[in-house]
């Protein structure tokens, strides 16, 4: 593993953070006045050197340490939108009257419940979902959303991830098709509700899939990006937001995407680096 260290002030530190888990850091922690992204050796330091030259403060080489010996930073259980109580699964709170119990096991924020983005979308499924829907989850990480679907009553929710160790995690607890990949492996207007809980970046790449595997009078849930910058394929419908986060609920004619020669023939791990 290695890291580098880039310097923000609170107008950067936001968008810097969404760019870093872009290029697929591990993990970020703040230091004075700068920001610590951590990455897998698998990542290729080029990639990462070309778009952040210009701020880089200094690159390291990490040392290996037993993360299995690691005391959990963030342990207390949390309260999600109106029926969720998120829990790792070391901590053995009682379940609120009324709430549905996920325990979910994992460093990421974005995973773990704790990240805006993925309260937004958790959000949006408790109003939206309804019972016996086909749910997709495209960039399913830990697979939070996967399990908050089947417990809201969907029929069936397929779970896709380009990140193998994502896949892993979320194998670790749900039991329900999900596969290394995105949306471009899913078939035409199969689903009811399509949630995307990804970036702005990628968030565009993929719209004409989300848009394609949605059911003419399905809905596409989006977040993962700021609500002062948004995608641009994207037609604002109901919108949720917390703090600077946000998350739109469209439906497919709500998305415009030009077909480009430019785009991948598969969503593969990186593929847009």
């Amino acid at each position: 593993m290695w890291s580098i260290s880039i310097p923000v002030t609170p107008a950067t530190i936001e968008q810097l953070t969404t760019d870093l888990w872009e290029m697929g850091t591990a993990g970020i922690v703040e230091e004075p006045k700068a920001l610590r992204a951590f990455f897998e050796d698998s990542i290729s330091r080029e990639s990462v050197y070309s778009k952040l030259a210009a701020t880089l403060a200094d690159t390291r080489d990490e040392v290996p340490f037993d993360t299995s010996q690691a005391i959990p930073i963030e342990c207390d259980p949390i309260l999600i939108g109106q029926r969720f109580f998120v829990a790792p699964s070391w901590v053995n709170n009682p379940t609120p009257a009324g709430r549905i119990r996920l325990t979910i096991d994992t460093t990421n924020a974005f995973g773990s419940g704790r990240h805006e983005s993925t309260q937004l979308c958790m959000e949006v499924l408790e109003k939206h979902l309804k019972p016996g829907s086909f749910v997709a989850d495209i960039g399913c990480g830990s697979g939070i959303l996967s399990a908050a679907a089947l417990a809201l009553g969907a029929r069936a929710v397929i779970s896709c991830d380009i990140h193998e160790s994502s896949i892993l995690t979320a194998r670790s607890f749900l039991r329900t098709p999900m596969f290394i990949g995105s949306a471009d492996g899913l078939r035409n207007h199969t689903f009811n509700l399509v949630v995307a809980n990804l970036s702005l970046r990628v968030l565009d790449v993929v719209a004409r899939d989300l848009q394609r595997i949605t059911k003419p009078d399905g809905t596409i849930a989006i977040a993962g990006f700021l609500h002062e910058n948004p995608p641009k394929y994207f037609k604002r419908g109901e919108a949720f937001r917390k703090g600077d986060w946000a998350c739109w609920v469209c439906r497919p004619e709500d998305i415009d995407a030009p077909a480009s020669p430019t785009e991948p023939a598969a969503h593969t791990q990186q593929w847009w680096l």
